[in-house]
Formats: C-alpha cells, structure tokens, sequence
C-alpha cells in the first residue's frame, strides 16, 4: 500500500486535490491521476515482472541491492514519462517539482546502492512529508487539510520507516538516510522549479 511505485501517484493527487487546482474538476484532475499512476507504477511494475520473468533479477521486491540498476533505469525513463506527460497538461511548476525530486532521488539512490543499500521507501515517504509541508508553508494547500494530511504523513512515515527496520530489510541509518535524501531533493527541486 505504501510501496515507493505508488507514492508518486498520492503525493500528485494530494496536490492537485487538496489544493487551488481542485477547480479543474474530478474528470479532467481523475485523468491526470490515472496517467501518473500508469506511468510510474503499473510500466515500471510490469517491467519489474518481466525482468524477474526472465532471469534478470532473482526478487520482484529488490533485496539484492546489485539487481536494482535495471530496475531503477526503467523507473527513470517512466518518471520522465511522467513529467512529460503532467508538462503537456499545464501542470504548475511546484507540482512538477514533486516528479522533478523523483528523478533526481532516483539517479542518487541508484548510485549509493551500488555501495551501499538505502531504503527507497523511505526516500519516497521524506518526498511525502516535505510535499505537504511545503504545501502548507507556502499557501498552496486548502486549509482544512493542512493539519490532517500533515498528521497523517508524519505518523505514515513514521510506520514505514519502523516497518523497514522489523522486517530486518534496512538499518536505522538505511532508513535515515532515505528519509533525508526524500526530504533534500524534494525541498530542492521545489526552491529551483517555484
């Protein structure tokens, strides 16, 4: 429910809904929606499957940290599929800098986790977390959801990154240092594209 395929998708939809663009209207902002969640979550998903399919990789969750380079090269031409795609329709800048801190996360954990393994879910929870938060700070978040949606992301991260820890997938410096390369490059992309 909360893998970092699909965190792409909530966080454009959190933007686009609790946000001045809830004035485009369910279909048209439904639309926009669907299209990020085929693109950076159902391609890069099948493209997983079908290198686990043929013997490229042995796990379709990624635990060997030596089998993620394909996989994250097909996220990255997904996400930018995706910018491409969120650029056609007008998207605002601060949204696209969500994408834009996608990509650039992607390029970074693809070069640490040929030395070391780095939790991917947690770079996609800190994108998550500074996303509403810079929403928030900067008036671009309707204000009835301000507090709730915070609340939410902080508690959300905070059981992922415990989750990632349990199930023995990542140590707490793993799961840190996720969360902080999320929180960088989405607060980043934010200062450079708004």
């Amino acid at each position: 429910m909360f893998h970092p395929l699909l965190m792409p998708t909530y966080g454009i939809a959190i933007a686009l809904y609790t946000s001045y663009m809830r004035i485009f209207g369910d279909r048209l902002l439904g639309i926009i929606v669907t299209g990020v969640l085929l693109t950076t979550c159902v391609l890069p998903s099948l493209g997983i499957y079908i290198l686990y399919k043929t013997g490229h990789i042995s796990d379709v969750r990624l635990h060997n940290r030596t089998e993620r380079t394909v996989p994250y090269i097909i996220n990255f031409v997904c996400y930018v599929a995706c910018y491409l795609y969120l650029y056609r329709f007008g998207i605002p800048s601060w949204i696209l800098s969500f994408i834009a801190a996608a990509l650039i996360s992607l390029i970074l954990a693809l070069f640490i986790n040929r030395y070391w393994k780095i939790s991917a879910h947690m770079i996609a929870a800190g994108s998550m977390v500074t996303l509403v938060f810079l929403m928030s700070f900067y008036g671009l978040m309707l204000k009835p959801y301000i507090l709730p949606l915070q609340l939410i992301t902080l508690l959300l991260a905070g059981a992922i990154g415990s989750s990632r820890i349990l199930l023995n997938r990542h140590t707490l410096g793993q799961v840190g240092a996720g969360f902080s390369l999320g929180v960088l490059c989405c607060v980043s992309m934010f200062y450079i594209f708004a």
